[in-house]
């Protein structure tokens, strides 16, 4: 994304000469030595600029969705994390470089077996050019700045990680390759205005008793959110081969304060050798991407009724268009709205229906927030909504830059719109452990479903094998074929045999741990029937 800096100037000392009075320090004067003085609390302001690689080895977890995945989009609902296991940080000063190392697995239940593989992830940030190393051994570049509904990244993303250690930033402020562009004063604290790049800023706190750094802050742009503000606390310094490290990384966001990220450390090594993290001639040789929409492409189900690239279904009404769910990202929700508005010449999309809040379905959200588009979804979910539609983007590109608002219209247990040519349901999901404030869409002339996550939420493992038969029952509807979010269309016989296969896997999966003594979050395989 384009980037809208805003350059803070702090004004903290005035250039004053007079008669008998020396002249105060200039600003950059004052930063440096609160900036040498907490190099020193760490070990030395010669040993710290003289650094030349660290590694930090330990466990982390990641609040799942940014805190937007939980049952329920409730401030009060229990977190879903994904665990970072085999985790590493290098840092190569010499080369201006970082890497990013550990494997990812979610610590509950979910129908993908990606989130459940320990995926391996190496991160890398070469003097500005970010790449990943790959499991089969090839690397591959990474743009700027990139987003999707679990994480951001890219070369901004990656260098700001590699800053949020306080070694790290001191040693990049005392070698230049970061500048302290003034100083304030916060309670106790003497707050560091850092400028890695002109893209890339951050605030370091740092104790005015100890000189001990206490924490780093710095901004990103995201989907649901615009714009987000991570804090991260330093806890816990021991020393090692001279250097006070913390043992404790506690990542806030100023969403909820939620704690996005939480890093323990076993321990850290200093001026050893790490493997050469410059990059080949087929990352250098390539451009660096950027996040785009793919094409969207439309499917006809019925007279007035299509299914876009993205998951979004179109539902055609007398005077307007209803959506179902603008999935994925912002530029994504853009390029369905935009199609959608040319399938019926005269008749613009109007109207949005949200399955559920999660972050992957709502990341288009504000796009139709931005275009006016009144918005139907679970009464449970309409705070959530106007907390991330209110929320400003004021140094990002995004569809709200400054927040919005909207026509809400909640669903409790069933909603009918009607028209001359047209009637939809909307109903309120049961039987589900994945999502308790969820809707899906039914079209009872054509015998259409339309769903997110009810039996189509993956292809790998069913785990509410029963969620869609139960719905069906419990309205007393007949459906002949389905419009899902995330799989292809099918039929009521094609779904059911989707969901038996998974449901089998499922419960293999659990036989398979168990052998081992092991027993997984979700297993046995919740039924109902």
């Amino acid at each position: 994304m384009k980037l809208l800096i805003t350059t803070l100037i702090v004004a903290v000392f005035t250039a004053a000469l007079s008669q008998g009075q020396p002249a105060t320090p200039a600003v950059s004067d004052v930063s440096r030595s609160i900036v040498e003085a907490s190099a020193q609390a760490l070990g030395g302001v010669q040993r710290i600029r003289d650094l030349q690689t660290l590694r930090l080895q330990g466990y982390a977890q990641y609040a799942y969705m940014w805190g937007g995945g939980n049952i329920t989009g409730s401030s009060d609902a229990p977190q879903k994390w994904i665990a970072a296991n085999e985790l590493q940080r290098a840092w190569d000063f010499r080369h201006d470089a970082f890497q990013l190392k550990e494997r990812r697995n979610m610590l509950f239940p979910f129908a993908a077996a990606f989130g459940h593989a320990y995926f391996p992830i190496d991160q890398v940030v070469y003097q500005g050019t970010a790449y990943d190393r790959l499991p089969d051994g090839h690397t591959q570049r990474v743009g700027f700045f990139t987003q999707n509904p679990l994480y951001v990244d890219g070369a901004r993303i990656r260098t700001l990680w590699s800053l949020t250690n306080p070694v790290a930033l001191l040693n990049a402020l005392l070698n230049g390759r970061a500048k302290a562009n003034g100083v304030r004063q916060q309670g106790k604290l003497d707050i560091v205005e850092v400028a890695a790049t002109p893209q890339i800023s951050l605030q370091l706190a740092i104790d005015r008793e100890t000189h001990v750094p206490v924490s780093v802050a710095w901004s990103t742009a995201q989907n649901n959110l615009g714009e987000v503000t991570f804090t991260t606390t330093f806890t816990g310094y021991m020393p090692f081969d001279g250097l006070k490290l913390p043992m404790g990384y506690n990542t806030t966001m100023d969403f909820r304060d939620i704690v996005y990220f939480r890093l323990y450390v076993d321990g850290y090594v200093v001026n050893q050798p790490l493997d050469d993290l410059q990059p080949p001639a087929s990352v250098t040789q390539t451009a660096a991407p950027v996040d785009a929409a793919p094409l969207i492409e439309v499917e006809k189900l019925a007279d007035g009724v299509w299914r876009l690239t993205g998951g979004t279904t179109v539902v055609e009404f007398a005077d307007h268009l209803t959506l179902f769910e603008l999935y994925g990202s912002q530029e994504l929700g853009q390029a369905i709205l935009a199609k959608a508005n040319t399938l019926v010449p005269g008749k613009q999309a109007t109207e949005l229906i949200v399955s559920h809040h999660h972050f992957d379905h709502t990341a288009g959200f504000r796009v139709a927030v931005a275009k006016g588009m009144k918005i139907y979804s679970s009464r449970a979910n309409e705070a959530i909504l106007r907390e991330v539609a209110q929320r400003p983007a004021p140094h990002f590109q995004d569809a709200l830059p400054r927040g919005g608002d909207f026509v809400f219209v909640p669903v409790d247990e069933r909603l009918r719109l009607s028209d001359q040519k047209t009637t939809l349901d909307l109903y309120h999901v049961v039987s589900n452990n994945h999502m308790a404030d969820a809707v899906f869409a039914y079209l009872p002339a054509q015998r259409i479903m339309i769903e997110g996550d009810i039996g189509t939420a993956a292809s790998d493992w069913q785990l509410w094998p029963d969620s869609y038969l139960d719905n069906l029952a419990y309205y007393k509807i007949t459906v002949d074929r389905i419009s899902p979010v995330h799989e292809k269309v099918m039929t009521h016989n094609e779904l059911l045999q989707f969901i038996d296969a998974g449901r089998v896997r499922a419960e293999q999966r659990n036989a398979d741990y168990r052998k081992f003594n092991e027993y997984l979050p979700g297993y046995p395989v919740f039924r109902t029937r």
